[in-house]
């Protein structure tokens, strides 16, 4: 359906402050893939309908979410006795107050957009000096630019448009670092551009986790493993792309909740009440033939760590199911798994599984001790 098809069959088909068509609609918007979301931002701009503006201010608000902010969605239309915005995007002690705009085509008044957040700060809900982040759909806006940069809110105001605030969105979703969300954090905030730091390290890091391979470990130490010489030799990307869908899917439907990708491998439900982790591997055939996955601590075991449900799926490129193994067994396991450190610190274990007469097994280096995964199907 188009996205206004959409909206006409949430409750009333009328997005009202309060009504449960903006509740329903929302709970969509949630539960829909980034591709999606970032086709619905688009279509509100290039095909605008009734009422698109508001969609549009509930679609960025879901972006925001997906760039790692924990989002509030403000009033589509101010009132006499309430707080005119239309989101509060915070990351730990930080904040931004967003105002969403499908053009610029007329005169932004920026004085009222201002005092809206000072309300914010006056009543408590945003820090002293929170800025104001100005999202706009059409690219052309170098009149808000300049209207910006001659005001007294040059230091407490930035733009972004819809494509650029959409390919954050994707990179946050195709990173694992923790380190690229912080930092598109901070570049949507005001800082000084003289010198350009901060935009050059958000690329460089970005483009080298990206570059990473993290389903498969590129070191072992073989003679310790006892799994014989390790070759370097991937799973095709499109594989490990259909498995972890399947995966994910299947966990949907278990749950009954929709599951969604919140950075690469890592997925969640709207409520952050179940958190997922998901490797693939190839079949290894060496003088044993076993299944093999890296197992991070940073962040995967924490993000495991920080959902009531935390399962960590191990899927095979050769069959049609996977396991997902609860955190709190791989917690009772972590000291007696391989691993391996890093240069920089950082630790990872090494999750050997194997099939024995028709059962599937995890490894721990005491072999008198591998976990039977059976009760761990999906």
């Amino acid at each position: 359906m188009s996205l206004e098809a959409v909206v006409r069959i949430s409750g009333d088909g009328q997005l009202r402050d309060g009504s449960e068509a903006s509740q329903e609609f929302r709970q969509y918007l949630s539960e829909v893939d980034s591709e999606k979301l970032a086709e619905y931002a688009i279509s509100c701009i290039e095909n605008g309908f009734a009422n698109s503006g508001q969609v549009l201010q509930d679609v960025v608000n879901e972006i925001g979410r997906r760039i790692g902010f924990k989002a509030e969605n403000g009033r589509y239309q101010g009132v006499r006795n309430d707080i005119g915005f239309d989101g509060i995007w915070v990351d730990g002690n930080e904040s931004l107050v967003v105002e969403v705009k499908t053009t610029d085509a007329y005169t932004i008044k920026l004085d009222v957009i201002a005092k809206y957040r000072d309300r914010l700060v006056e009543a408590g809900r945003v820090p002293k000096d929170t800025p104001i982040l100005l999202v706009i759909g059409r690219n052309d806006t170098e009149s808000l630019e300049a209207q910006v940069r001659g005001s007294r809110h040059a230091w407490s105001m930035r733009i972004i448009g819809i494509d650029a605030l959409v390919k954050l969105m994707q990179i946050n979703l195709s990173t694992l670092s923790v380190e690229v969300t912080d930092k598109i954090h901070k570049i949507l905030r005001p800082f000084e551009y003289t010198r350009i730091d901060g935009i050059v390290d958000v690329v460089f890091t970005a483009a080298e986790d990206i570059g990473g391979d993290l389903e498969e470990p590129e070191n072992i130490d073989a003679q310790a493993s006892g799994v014989g010489q390790y070759i370097q030799d991937r799973t095709p990307k499109e594989t490990i792309d259909q498995k972890k869908t399947e995966a994910i899917e299947r966990l949907s439907a278990k749950y009954s909740t929709v599951i969604q990708r919140r950075k690469h491998s890592m997925y969640a439900d709207a409520l952050d009440g179940i958190h997922v982790v998901v490797a693939v591997s190839k079949l290894y055939q060496r003088a044993e033939n076993y299944y093999w996955y890296a197992y991070h601590n940073e962040p995967q075991r924490r993000f495991l760590s920080e959902a009531a449900i935390g399962l960590m799926v191990f899927g095979m490129a050769d069959l049609g199911f996977a396991f997902g193994v609860p955190y709190k067994l791989l917690e009772e396991y972590w000291d007696g798994l391989y691993g391996t450190v890093k240069k920089n610190g950082q630790e990872y274990k090494h999750i050997y599984i194997h099939e024995i007469g028709g059962k599937y097994y995890l490894r721990p280096k005491d072999r008198s001790t591998d976990i039977d995964l059976s009760p761990y199907v999906i």
